[in-house]
């Protein structure tokens, strides 16, 4: 999450959106199901730089699971997050934001999806077992 100090708020309403529309309609939403999903994908970051996916088939509890141990793992102390970074390419990663690192902190983790590939920076970030996210 970031968040902007007061002053910084007013550089923003001078950036236009990517794309033009008369009003906001909400976020993108691709279902993975849809056989031109590859191309709604594309339009969805290229006009708007994100968008919402749906009909992936995976598990809600597994989706539940990753996000309580996300969260577990954020609360730790920066020395043990730094443990399971630099990313390379993945593992933990942070950096400052805003035109003098002042606006921001973003901190972001890089995660294998190769269930046979188990890294040291995973078992730094999944300390318990990394199997239970299969």
């Amino acid at each position: 999450m970031v968040v902007l100090s007061q002053p910084a708020l007013n550089q923003f309403f001078l950036l236009k959106p990517l794309k033009s529309t008369p009003l906001f309609t909400g976020i993108p939403v691709v279902g993975l199901t849809h056989p031109d999903a590859k191309n709604l994908i594309v339009e969805a970051c290229r006009d708007f730089g994100f968008f919402k996916l749906v009909n992936h088939g995976v598990p809600l509890e597994l989706m539940a699971n990753l996000e309580n141990e996300a969260l577990r793992f954020f609360k730790k102390p920066q020395s043990e997050k730094d443990r399971a970074g630099p990313p390379d390419p993945f593992g933990y990663g942070s950096k400052r934001i805003g035109p003098n690192g002042d606006v921001g902190w973003v901190e972001y983790l890089l995660l294998n999806t190769n269930p046979e590939v188990i890294s040291p920076k995973s078992l730094s970030i999944f300390q318990e077992n990394p199997h239970h996210f299969r």
